[in-house]
């Protein structure tokens, strides 16, 4: 939360003090989970203590190594996570980024009441401050991305009142001294994130997508103060402390200018990325991460390509229901259901949800009750609204968990009834057939009979369907098409079967 606790140059609580100094002498705990727990707390009681604001900027940087390190740790734990966040690891990374939103309020504090001549004796300048302030924000972003956590009002009141005061004291001569372009590149890095929308990434595509922008995040433009956002630009409310909204969705009160800014450079600058990378130029020689190299990531790219350079339009007609259904987020369950291979009378793992909006694309849906597992952003996953119901095929498109046993998800639907098959190759790419869900053509999206299966497993080329049950085996000899949908988690593509000899 925010704070407005001042380090005057008032009475210090010496033996809490002297506690936390003894603390930052000692060696780390080797285990960071055990190391996490430790910094939380002396880093909140710094926060209430009277302390000189000299010596309360040395702490806070003390901290702020600490904390670093100890980042550097514990988010590879995340990547591989999935919904719903295992309770260990959301405590976690909550405690974590906590100790970021903490140390960012502690610099702005800093900033408010630090008198000019302590910071020139420390050869600081606000702007100075705000960089470290922007840049725990960026963290505190990245690990609530991690685990589909939105931002919370207080962030973004932070993020903007550490942007505001980036300038402060500085000549007007022009030059813009290198701790305001740090400052303002780990503020763009954090609109640029919001806009790629990164509830729609699973966790590995956000860390890339985050490490893309630390290098090139500085080509988005943030506009003049002293004007309204054009239409395709975003403003930050600083009121109500709300995420970058989209001006062609709504504009600002027009009393008052926001900060507002341009993502089209930035998505430009992208796609040269992208075409450079397909030409064959190596990551490396463009300044991006190495990553990149994988068509995975380049996906990711893409994505986001498209999002900083085509602002959301006018909301999309929704109808609002309350309509329970049936979700089965084990697709290997759900596919042994469908091909009669499960237990003999077990109905797959489903849960139930509640419908929130609908749109002819796909539904906005909220768990209620009924255990889950393994949902990630790109996923595939059955709905139902009744037991006596076929499964819909759909496709995660976002997820949101404020609260550990709350999710929310976007879901687009991408079949409304599918088949289990196998497929099996020939040739070098002979393997045991996989596990493949057949989606029925929909002439009114131009799409052709396709298949589903597991990320990593399309192959260009011949193969043959196996469509097999207790009865009958039906072998039909096919041609892959062209890949019409990949995400972190499954593939889909088109095919057609070869005629009959």
């Amino acid at each position: 939360p925010m704070t407005n606790t001042a380090p005057p140059t008032g009475t210090i609580d010496t033996p809490a003090l002297q506690d936390v100094l003894a603390w930052l002498g000692a060696e780390p705990d080797n285990d960071p989970l055990r190391h996490l727990p430790a910094l939380h707390t002396h880093v909140v009681a710094v926060t209430a203590m009277d302390i000189p604001a000299v010596q309360y900027l040395k702490i806070l940087d003390l901290f702020r190594m600490r904390t670093e390190a100890l980042a550097g740790e514990i988010k590879p734990l995340l990547l591989d996570a999935s919904l719903p966040i295992p309770r260990h690891l959301r405590t976690v990374a909550l405690a974590l980024m906590e100790v970021h939103g903490t140390l960012a309020n502690g610099y702005l504090t800093a900033i408010r009441h630090a008198a000019p001549e302590k910071l020139r004796g420390l050869n600081l300048t606000p702007a100075h401050l705000c960089a470290q302030g922007l840049a725990h924000l960026v963290q505190e972003y990245e690990i609530a991305q991690l685990i589909s956590l939105p931002a919370s009002a207080d962030f973004w009141r932070c993020a903007q009142a550490l942007y505001g005061l980036i300038r402060t004291g500085l000549p007007t001569d022009g030059l813009t001294a290198p701790e305001v372009v740090e400052a303002e590149r780990s503020l763009k890095v954090i609109l640029a994130l919001a806009t790629a929308q990164p509830e729609g990434f699973s966790p590995r595509e956000t860390c890339f997508l985050a490490d893309y922008l630390r290098q090139q995040a500085s080509a988005l433009e943030i506009g003049r103060e002293d004007r309204l956002p054009a239409e395709d630009e975003y403003w930050l409310d600083e009121t109500r402390g709300l995420p970058p909204v989209a001006a062609s969705r709504l504009m600002p009160p027009v009393s008052r200018p926001p900060i507002h800014f341009s993502c089209r450079p930035l998505g430009a600058l992208a796609r040269r990325h992208l075409a450079e990378l397909g030409s064959g130029d190596r990551p490396e020689n463009l300044g991006i991460p190495g990553t990149a190299v994988l068509a995975d990531y380049r996906s990711v790219l893409a994505r986001a390509e498209v999002r900083w350079s085509n602002p959301p339009k006018r909301r999309i007609n929704r109808r609002h229901k309350g309509s329970r259904v049936q979700v089965c987020t084990h697709l290997g369950q759900l596919w042994q259901q469908l091909h009669g291979s499960g237990p003999e009378g077990v109905e797959p793992l489903a849960s139930e949800w509640m419908i929130r909006n609908e749109s002819a694309n796909g539904y906005a849906i909220m768990h209620v009750a009924g255990e889950l597992g393994g949902i990630v952003s790109g996923s595939a996953i059955g709905l139902r609204s009744a037991p006596d119901a076929p499964w819909n095929i759909c496709i995660v498109r976002w997820a949101r968990s404020e609260l550990a046993d709350h999710i929310e998800l976007g879901l687009e639907l991408v079949a409304p009834t599918a088949e289990a098959v196998r497929i099996a190759r020939s040739g070098p790419d002979a393997q045991q057939p996989i596990p493949a869900l057949r989606l029925p053509a929909l002439p009114s999206l131009n799409r052709a009979e396709s298949l589903l299966i597991a990320r990593g497993n399309f192959r260009p080329g011949p193969f043959t369907l196996l469509v097999d049950s207790a009865s009958r085996l039906q072998v039909s000899d096919c041609l892959a098409g062209q890949l019409t949908m990949h995400t972190a988690c499954i593939e889909i593509f088109e095919f057609v079967r070869s005629p009959a000899p």
